[in-house]
């Protein structure tokens, strides 16, 4: 092929994306009438004031008007003439003929935990923002913004918790909660019956999508507490002072992560209460925590050389509870929050120095929702936008809302 071929098949391929781009979506208009982000007709020109076009890529003089399943990331301005934005900068359309300039790296607006979209800077925003005005690109989906998320992620204080809804547990005494790692699946125990549950979930971390699936066996009676290792090959289980062989923290091995049906029993240990009501693990599996009321109320810190074996886990410190019966307790934000539940109040620590027990400090606290007593356990989504609680007075776990908003896929 010779190089005036080449150039020719590069031109063809060029002149085929440009007619691609300008034929109809395979999506109708959008339809966001309240936020003026309909997909606009796709055109050349450059965009006039009030236009609803969802993005538009190209330099200023020749700009295409987009829907937003044909923008994807890459879609860049040609060159630094457009106001406000910079050569390489991604350019997507405010919904009021305004543009919003960003180079991809913000991570302001945010699908979840994912980062693979194009970022902008919400500085950039106009002061009127409101439902639907910002349109953003995934790798993979298409987003617009359904609300502009609010509160406080992780927060009990957060301007946006409130209740959300609850379900009846699978047994009686639920004494403990668990989740694995996308949400899918959902673990409770139970003092009374000796097992544990799994059950499905269709809408992550969404106890109202959950449904029971299965059951096994606790390691020993009077089980209180459970945990996962950070990939669902370890399975952790403690029981209380009362129980046959003592209070003691059992391990399993998972042969297929998250399933509780393919544990199988490896070690235990003693625990450091005499009467102790939940464990929990920090980030990488180098810190053991034990919650007990032997002592009216301690958390206890194990530092552990080979991460998630226990049968390396050694006491370093302890601190006081709030309350002389703890039952339940968990981390957020990183280690930077501890929580502990009591009765029918769940208490908020801020910690200095991540996940060190030593550097918490009481923060806040807050009762139960609807007058529910005995809450026994106490745990968050991945991004701290949903707290669970299991409660056993009646047998139920209650879910709420810590932030609201965020990003709707259309």
């Amino acid at each position: 092929m010779t190089e005036d071929d080449t150039q020719l098949e590069n031109r063809v391929e060029q002149l085929e994306e440009t007619i691609k781009k300008m034929l109809p979506s395979r999506r109708e208009a959008l339809g966001m009438g309240v936020a003026g982000l309909a997909g606009a007709s796709l055109m050349s020109g450059t965009a006039s004031a009030g236009s609803s076009q969802v993005g538009t890529i190209g330099s200023a003089s020749q700009q295409v008007d987009l829907f937003v399943e044909d923008l994807e990331i890459g879609d860049t301005v040609n060159g630094a003439s457009v106001s406000g934005a910079a050569a390489g900068e991604a350019l997507l359309s405010d919904g009021s003929g305004g543009f919003i300039f960003g180079s991809g790296g913000g991570g302001i607006l945010r699908n979840g935990s994912e980062i693979d979209y194009v970022a902008l800077d919400v500085s950039n925003l106009p002061a009127s923002t409101g439902s639907g005005e910002v349109a953003l690109v995934t790798a993979s989906d298409q987003y617009v913004e359904d609300n502009p998320p609010s509160g406080t992620p992780f927060d009990i204080t957060s301007s946006e918790f409130a209740f959300d809804t609850s379900i009846n547990t699978q047994a009686s005494l639920t004494e403990g909660i668990a989740w694995n790692d996308d949400g899918s699946r959902l673990y409770e125990v139970s003092g009374s019956q000796e097992e544990i549950y799994q059950y499905t979930v269709s809408t992550p971390f969404d106890v109202s999508s959950a449904s029971f699936q299965t059951s096994i066996s606790t390691q020993d009676d009077r089980p209180v507490g459970l945990a996962w290792n950070n990939n669902g090959t370890r399975l952790y289980e403690v029981n209380d002072g009362f129980a046959s062989a003592g209070p003691r923290i059992y391990q399993s091995t998972v042969s297929t992560p998250f399933d509780i049906t393919s544990a199988s029993f490896q070690t235990s240990i003693s625990t450091e209460d005499s009467d102790p009501t939940h464990i929990a693990w920090n980030d990488d599996g180098s810190r053991l925590y034990e919650l007990g009321e032997g002592s009216f109320g301690d958390i206890y810190q194990y530092s552990v050389s080979t991460p998630f074996d226990i049968s390396s886990a050694s006491f370093s410190s302890s601190i006081n509870t709030q309350d002389t019966t703890p039952e339940g307790m968990g981390w957020g934000d990183n280690g930077s929050l501890l929580y502990e539940v009591a009765d029918d109040n769940i208490y908020q620590y801020s910690v200095g120095t991540p996940y060190d027990i030593t550097s918490a400090s009481l923060q806040t606290s807050i009762n139960t929702n609807n007058n529910e007593s005995f809450a026994t356990d106490i745990k968050f989504s991945n991004d701290g936008s949903i707290m669970h609680v299991s409660i056993i007075s009646p047998d139920i776990i209650q879910q709420y809302t810590v932030t609201a908003g965020g990003w709707e896929a259309f």
